[in-house]
């Protein structure tokens, strides 16, 4: 059996239909296409409690997850926190990634905001993810069987964060029979 995989979104606007979700269909046919079996997409909004049961859930039942969104440096962006709370890990900072995002805002003549030193924060243990076109790093971390992967959601950071970080990493983690999904359509039989 090909492994287990769910996506899942966090932020009230794609809860409340502000924005669509294009991130979720985008990253369920890449995994289609690897080899995964995607059981669920779950969008989530910006409730700390609510994150965090579905964080244990999901860690009981998926051997990976992918989640975008809430890695920004707002007080609504709540995924590393609740990754936190959800697995008893302290979030610490990642001082390369404080550099990182320092530079981003001097590369663009601006002073970086305090808020931003929330996105340097990642929980322990956590492997982090470089993001080379925004201010948040996403990270990724097994937890039990699952191995849970987070990115921005913004579709041009996330996309090329998958394809250079994500991807190669999957490849790697698990043993993949690529999967070939073919539509027959009838008509008049």
């Amino acid at each position: 059996m090909n492994p287990r995989l769910e996506i899942f979104s966090q932020g009230d606007e794609v809860v409340t239909g502000q924005i669509t979700d294009t991130n979720a269909a985008w990253l369920a046919q890449q995994a289609v296409s690897l080899g995964f079996t995607v059981t669920r997409h779950t969008a989530v909004g910006d409730q700390l409690q609510d994150l965090i049961i579905l964080l244990h859930e999901i860690a009981e039942r998926a051997d990976c997850c992918i989640c975008t969104g809430g890695l920004g440096p707002t007080t609504d962006d709540l995924t590393a926190e609740a990754v936190a709370n959800a697995f008893n890990l302290p979030l610490v900072l990642d001082t390369d990634a404080l550099a990182q995002i320092e530079q981003f805002f001097t590369h663009r003549q601006r002073v970086m905001p305090e808020s931003n030193h929330k996105q340097a924060l990642l929980p322990e243990g956590a492997e982090r993810l470089d993001n080379e076109y925004g201010t948040a790093p996403g990270f990724s971390l097994q937890v039990g069987q699952c191995w849970f992967v987070f990115m921005p959601g913004v579709p041009s950071e996330m996309k090329p964060m998958y394809a250079n970080k994500v991807q190669p990493h999957l490849a790697q983690r698990f043993s993949l029979q690529p999967s070939n999904l073919t539509t027959l359509r009838t008509l008049g039989i």
